[in-house]
C-alpha cells in the first residue's frame, strides 16, 4: 500500500521514513516520518539566478534536512507533501527538492505554489516526505485560450513536466514556452485520485477545453430544418460554404473578363489601293480568326472567349505542341506559284577556262 494524500501510509521497503505498521512483540510500532516546518519564500528572493524554478515543481530545502532524510533510509525520488495549517481551508501540494542549498529554516518555493498554499514570504510551512504511486494519466486544463497558439503541445508539456516531480489535483501550475506564461490547472489524476509521480513512468496526457474557449458555430444548409435530403452513397450534402466560394469566385472571373484589355480589335486599313494586298491582309485576319476543322485538338471558340480552352490530355501523354499551318500566301504554304518558287536558280559562268590536256 503507497501513500495517500490524506493518510500518509507507506509500503513495506522504507518510502520515507514511515514503514508502515509493524508488530513486535505483540505491540504495533510505527516508524519515524520526516516532518518539519519551514519558512516558506519565493524562488525570486533566493540569493541567486534561480528564475528557471518558477516554472516547475521542485523546492529548496536547506542541508541538515538532507542529513536527516540521510539517515531515514528513504527511496528516490524524495517526495514531500506541503502543508499550510494556518490558511482558513486546509491547503496541501505535492512536489521534489531541486537543491539542499537553502538557509537553515528556510525552504524556496516556485510562486504558483506559493499562490496554491497561500502563503505569504516568511510564512510556516510543513514538509513531509510521502510516497505516490507511479501516474498513468493526468487530465490538464489549460486556463487561457493563448495556450492554443501553440503548435507542437506534446513536445512543449514534454519539455516542461521534466521539471515536475509530482502532480496534485487542484493545482494550477505555471510553465514558459517562447517567453510567455501558461497557467495549467490539473483537473484529474490516475490511479491515485489525488496526486501521482511523474518520475520515470509512461504518463498520458489529455487536455480539457481551454478556459474561454468557445466552440464555433456550424451555419446548417437553408431549408434544413423542415426538409429531410436524400443523401446516396456516392454524393455528399450541399454545403452553403462552399456554395458562398463558388458564387464568389464565378463573380471574380466575370469580373476580370470583362475588364481584362483585348489588343488589335479593330481591323486596319492600307494606304495603298492595291486589292491584291488588301485581300492578303483581310486572309491573314480571316485565318486567324476561323478554328482549324481538321484538327480535333483545337477548341473552336468564338470572339467573346477570350481564355484559352484546357487541353484534356490522358496521364502519361506528352503534348508538343499544335502542327504547323502557314497562312494562305505565305512562302510555307504549298499552293504559292512556281514563278515565286523558280527565283534564283540560274547557271554559274567561269571566268577562266579550264585547259585540256
Amino acid at each position: 500500500m503507497y501513500a495517500d494524500d490524506d493518510g500518509d501510509n507507506f509500503g513495506f521497503g522504507g518510502f520515507g521514513g514511515t514503514f508502515g505498521h509493524q508488530r513486535q512483540g505483540g505491540l504495533r510500532m510505527r516508524q519515524r516520518q520526516f516532518s518539519r516546518y519551514y519558512s516558506a519564500y519565493p524562488v525570486a528572493a533566493y540569493p541567486g539566478n534561480k528564475a528557471d524554478a518558477n516554472y516547475g515543481g521542485k523546492i529548496f530545502m536547506p542541508a541538515s534536512a538532507l542529513e536527516e532524510l540521510s539517515r531515514l533510509e528513504i527511496v528516490y525520488p524524495m517526495l514531500f507533501k506541503l502543508e499550510n495549517d494556518e490558511a482558513a481551508t486546509s491547503r496541501r501540494t505535492h512536489c521534489g527538492v531541486l537543491e539542499f542549498t537553502a538557509e537553515e529554516g528556510r525552504v524556496y518555493l516556485p510562486q504558483w505554489m506559493m499562490e496554491t498554499l497561500d502563503l505569504s514570504p516568511g510564512s510556516p510551512v510543513k514538509v513531509l516526505n510521502v510516497a505516490l504511486l507511479h501516474g498513468s494519466l493526468v487530465k490538464l486544463q489549460p486556463q487561457s485560450i493563448d495556450f492554443l497558439d501553440i503548435s507542437d503541445h506534446r513536445a512543449v508539456l514534454e519539455n516542461a513536466l521534466r521539471k515536475f516531480s509530482a502532480m496534485t489535483v487542484g493545482d494550477i501550475v505555471t510553465i514558459e514556452y517562447n517567453n510567455r506564461e501558461y497557467r495549467i490547472a490539473v483537473l484529474e489524476t490516475k490511479p491515485s485520485p489525488s496526486a501521482i509521480n511523474i518520475v520515470e513512468t509512461d504518463l498520458s496526457v489529455d487536455f480539457a477545453a481551454p478556459v474561454g474557449y468557445v466552440e464555433p458555430n456550424v451555419r446548417a444548409p437553408s431549408g434544413s430544418s423542415n426538409h429531410s435530403m436524400a443523401v446516396d452513397g456516392n454524393s455528399r450534402p450541399s454545403s452553403s460554404i462552399a456554395k458562398d466560394i463558388r458564387q464568389k469566385e464565378e463573380a471574380a472571373k466575370s469580373e476580370l473578363s470583362s475588364s481584362r484589355f483585348a489588343a488589335f480589335r479593330g481591323s486596319g486599313f492600307r494606304l495603298s489601293k492595291d486589292s491584291k494586298a488588301n485581300a492578303s491582309a483581310t486572309s491573314l485576319r480571316s485565318y486567324a480568326s476561323t478554328p482549324d476543322n481538321n484538327n480535333p485538338q483545337v477548341a473552336a471558340t468564338d470572339s467573346s472567349q477570350e481564355q484559352p480552352v484546357a487541353l484534356d490530355l490522358s496521364i502519361g501523354t506528352l503534348f508538343f505542341g499544335y502542327d504547323l499551318v502557314p497562312p494562305p500566301g505565305s512562302e510555307l504554304d504549298g499552293n504559292t506559284d512556281k514563278s515565286e518558287a523558280d527565283k534564283f536558280q540560274g547557271k554559274g559562268q567561269v571566268l577562266r577556262q579550264r585547259r585540256k590536256r
